[in-house]
Formats: C-alpha cells, sequence, structure tokens
C-alpha cells in the first residue's frame, strides 16, 4: 500500500482542503494509507509516525509550504503536488479549481512532472562543516546592523578572491531567480536552464551587478567583517548567524526537486500574470 502525505498549513481554509482531500483518497480504487500534518513553515514540523515514506507529498498552502515540504521530502525525489491557498503562489502553481483534475492522474502515476535544481550550501569554519543545507529558492547572506555595509570575499571556481562591499549577497536558484533576486534587481532566469544567479544587495559600488553563472560553478563567499548580527537564511525559512572569517560554499546539488506540472499553464503565462513583467498582445 502507498503513503500519501498531506502537508497542510495550519489555516482554516488549508484544513478544510487536506480534510476532503483525506475523504477523497479513501474512495478512490487503489487504497492508500494517508497521513496529514498541519504545519507553518515558521516553526519546526513535528515527527511523523514511524515508516511513513510518501510516494506523492499533496502541499496546500502557498509557496512558503511548497518549500517547507520540498526540504522536508522533495529531496529524496518524492513528487509534490502543491495547491496555492496562499497569495502569489508562483512555486504552487495548482489551483484548488483543478487540484482534483491534477490529483487523480498524480495517483494513477500518469502526471507530467519538471524538475527543478537546487543549491548545496555550507558554511565552514577553519576545516568544520558547521552547516549544510539545500537551497531551492536561495541562500541569502545580510546582516542584523543596520546603516552598516558588509565586506565580502568571493572566488568562482577557484578563481583569485575579490572584494564585495553591499548591504547582503543572493545566491539564487533559477527557481529563485523570481524571488529575491528578482526584487534586488537580480535577472529572472528560465527554471530549466543549468545555471544560478549571484545577486548583491545595494551594492555600494555600481559596477557590482548580478552574474548569471554555470550550474557546474562552485562558489565560495568568506565574511570579511567585524559586524555582529550577520545571518545566513535557506529560502526565507532557515536561519544561520555567521561569525567573521566565515566561509559560505554554494554549489549544484546532487537532488533535484520533482514538482506535478500543471498543463493548464506556461512559465511566460506565470510570469505576466502573477509578476506583471509585461502585457499579453491584444
Amino acid at each position: 500500500m502507498r503513503d500519501i502525505l498531506i502537508t497542510a498549513r495550519d489555516t482554516p481554509n488549508c484544513v478544510e482542503l487536506a480534510k476532503w482531500t483525506e475523504e477523497f483518497l479513501k474512495g478512490f480504487p487503489e487504497p492508500f494509507s494517508v497521513t496529514v500534518e498541519r504545519n507553518s513553515y515558521r516553526r519546526p514540523a513535528g515527527p511523523l509516525p514511524h515508516g511513513v515514506d510518501p510516494s506523492l507529498v499533496i502541499s496546500l498552502g502557498g509557496d512558503g509550504t511548497l518549500l517547507h515540504a520540498a526540504r522536508r521530502w522533495g529531496l529524496s525525489g518524492t513528487p509534490i503536488l502543491a495547491v496555492n491557498m496562499g497569495t502569489l503562489g508562483f512555486l504552487a502553481e495548482v489551483e484548488p479549481s483543478r487540484f482534483e483534475e491534477l490529483l487523480v492522474p498524480a495517483l494513477k502515476g500518469e502526471a507530467s512532472f519538471e524538475e527543478r535544481s537546487l543549491l548545496d550550501i555550507t558554511v565552514l569554519r577553519g576545516n568544520d562543516v558547521l552547516f549544510r543545507s539545500a537551497a531551492i529558492n536561495d541562500a541569502v547572506i545580510n546582516k542584523g546592523t543596520p546603516a552598516r555595509v558588509l565586506n565580502l570575499r568571493l572566488s568562482v571556481d577557484g578563481s583569485r578572491t575579490w572584494s564585495y562591499r553591499a548591504d547582503g549577497l543572493i545566491l539564487a536558484t533559477t527557481t529563485g531567480s523570481t524571488a529575491y533576486n528578482l526584487s534586488a534587481g537580480g535577472p529572472v532566469v528560465h527554471h530549466s536552464l543549468p545555471a544560478f544567479v549571484m545577486t548583491p544587495i545595494c551594492p555600494f559600488t555600481l559596477s557590482s551587478r548580478s552574474l548569471v553563472l554555470s550550474l557546474d560553478s562552485k562558489v565560495e563567499v568568506a565574511i570579511d567583517d567585524t559586524a555582529p548580527s550577520i545571518f545566513l537564511t535557506i529560502d526565507g525559512q532557515v536561519s544561520y548567524e555567521l561569525e567573521s572569517s566565515d566561509r559560505i560554499a554554494a554549489e549544484k546539488s546532487a537532488s533535484v526537486v520533482r514538482l506535478v506540472k500543471n498543463p493548464h499553464r506556461e512559465y511566460m503565462d506565470t510570469l505576466q500574470m502573477k509578476l506583471g513583467l509585461f502585457q499579453k498582445a491584444r
């Protein structure tokens, strides 16, 4: 019997849809073992019953709920059907009105999937690995002290280092290029391209601009600063406080996240509808 995991944001509309989904699965011709998890991505999720190994994860919430589910369950390749119950819903692109229409082929193994590349982020202090996480959207180095510029040293693929002076730095996947990276003036990069983006936050010099790098590139960022409260934040949800002389390494992850594709929505339509980047031709 296959396991199905429903992870729902702890809000009334998501909880109600989770109950409907559980009842729907009970009436499906193939028997499933169904586990329902209420979560808030702003706090750690509790443990699930021993032995739960889902073949499909149904995420009910917004993009934050999807990112939480992807880090927890999607890194092993488990497909995720993400229903947008939030506001923007750029990643969770399945609207509730089409949920059942896409749920049935996903349960039958007939749905189309798309794979999203990730970054592996590691914090090093000397030779010690202090922190490691996959980034689905981005890894952000920023400061908690206002009116203070960070001094960073960067190296790409072992090249000579150069200095960056900025409020912070964003290392974004192509999936995350439409998130904080875009707000900071970085480019939108189609998620199918083998690349990632490095974008400074409010750089001190006008010559500091975003770089689109090969996904096979390896970036190392060294903290060259004594400012207090410097943080590394993964996907806007997981934070780690850095110290002076810490190094952050970023490279292509061996894992990918598999999302159930909505055949009724094209990427360019999503850019226009969700972000208003351009107008459709009449």
